[in-house]
């Protein structure tokens, strides 16, 4: 078995479970996922590309009220652009998503084939497949080298973990355990705390990035580890174009679905890891706070041989202080305290040694974290430092001691600075 489908009732949480099991891997991803733009006389269903996170079609209207059997279709629009989309991932990518299939498609035969083609093919696809009656829903269901979870209101974790089976199974590659997993609620608090008024991140960073590039308007980006697109949206108003890297399946839809809200279509992105990416060379790169990404020296090496004009790095060294002074807690807790092992400094070492050209400074910016309740800000330390039960009160004494409360937030200060290291070419 090499295909994964996941189906159930509507509004079950089917998309969810799929995104969150792709936010596990450390694989190349590519394929569609779907979803709905509303008016106010009913709303359109598209389909967006996971192959660059940026096309994006609608392939039906439905009007309120209405039945999805009563849509108006844009079959070509499936048979062309749809079929386009499965048939370059299952060439050009590790995982074929397809999020969803189901019953508007059901006279395009060209998208309909294609699908076929991809379960036929020995790369693995996941994907959500509607609870209907449906010939070709059940003829994909069925076969026997897909394997069909169906999900309920009480068995999450049960179905979750058969997924993970499956994907060992397969041979996926997973993440680290040390890596961030991006889950949705975690992603939202981090942009919570990037449009809080008082964040200096990326701005304090940005400033000087722009003072160094001059006018970027006929200039290439390429940003790794580039997340939702903190620096990468703002750069994008000032470049030619912009091509985002990130390993995180959830960040990247955040960051497309940003890039649709601010209306920047000068974008590309790519759910994959860097070390297997291939590009040209761009202008200008920027890694920031990439994690390990640049700690080998093979992807640093390559990083920098993407760059024309100019690398920036954005980076911790020895004297960083913690994320929300985490030194502190771990310690309280009795924990080992986490180190900076892949630092600026030792980049700055290797770049001497390389004979390169650069400059380093420090940045010092706030980038607190704010919480709409107390019950919110526990929540949140005890996700993010993975507390046990019987270290609670320990946390509950932290935050008391450290939570400011202004009239709309609860305000967790977040002081700290960091590296930039300007490479010349």
């Amino acid at each position: 078995m090499k295909n994964l489908l996941i189906s159930g009732e509507i509004g079950i949480g089917k998309s969810y479970m799929l995104k969150n099991l792709l936010e596990e891997l450390e694989m190349s991803i590519g394929g569609y996922t779907s979803g709905n733009d509303y008016d106010a006389d009913g709303h359109h269903v598209f389909i967006k590309s996971l192959n660059d996170f940026h096309q994006k079609k609608n392939v039906a209207y439905i009007f309120s009220g209405k039945d999805i059997f009563s849509a108006t279709i844009s079959k070509e629009v499936f048979d062309e652009f749809g079929t386009d989309l499965v048939a370059y991932s299952i060439e050009n990518r590790e995982i074929t998503v397809l999020d969803e299939i189901g019953i508007i498609e059901k006279d395009a035969e060209a998208f309909k084939k294609q699908i076929v083609k991809a379960f036929d093919s020995e790369k693995l696809v996941m994907g959500v497949v509607k609870n209907r009656k449906n010939e070709f829903l059940s003829s994909l269901k069925n076969r026997k080298d897909t394997k069909t979870l169906f999900l309920t209101g009480n068995n999450g974790q049960e179905i979750y973990q058969e997924a993970i089976q499956f994907l060992k199974n397969n041979r996926a590659r997973f993440k680290s355990k040390k890596a961030h997993h991006w889950k949705q609620n975690r992603i939202n608090m981090y942009e919570k705390a990037l449009e809080y008024h008082s964040a200096q991140y990326p701005k304090n960073f940005l400033d000087r990035i722009y003072a160094a590039c001059g006018d970027m308007a006929d200039k290439t980006w390429l940003d790794i580890g580039a997340g939702t697109g903190a620096f990468s949206l703002e750069l994008a108003k000032k470049c030619r174009k912009i091509t985002c890297v990130d390993s995180s399946y959830n960040m990247l839809l955040n960051l497309s679905s940003k890039a649709s809200r601010k209306n920047i279509d000068n974008f590309e992105a790519f759910a994959i890891p860097f070390s297997s990416f291939e590009g040209q060379q761009y202008d200008f790169v920027l890694s920031s706070f990439s994690g390990n990404a640049l700690g080998i020296k093979e992807n640093l090496d390559k990083f920098i041989d993407f760059a024309k004009e100019k690398a920036f790095i954005v980076s911790p060294f020895n004297e960083s202080q913690h994320n929300f002074k985490g030194d502190v807690l771990e310690g309280r807790l009795g924990r080992n305290i986490k180190s900076f092992a892949k630092d600026g400094n030792a980049m700055m070492d290797y770049l001497s040694k390389r004979n390169l050209k650069f400059k380093a400074d420090e940045i010092k910016y706030d980038f607190p974290q704010v919480f709409n309740s107390m019950e919110e800000c526990f929540w949140f330390f005890k996700e993010f430092y993975h507390i046990e039960k019987h270290e609670e009160e320990i946390l509950k004494a932290f935050i008391e001691e450290n939570l400011v409360e202004t009239e709309r937030y609860y305000v967790f200060e977040n002081l700290k600075s960091a590296l930039l290291i300007e490479i010349k070419k």
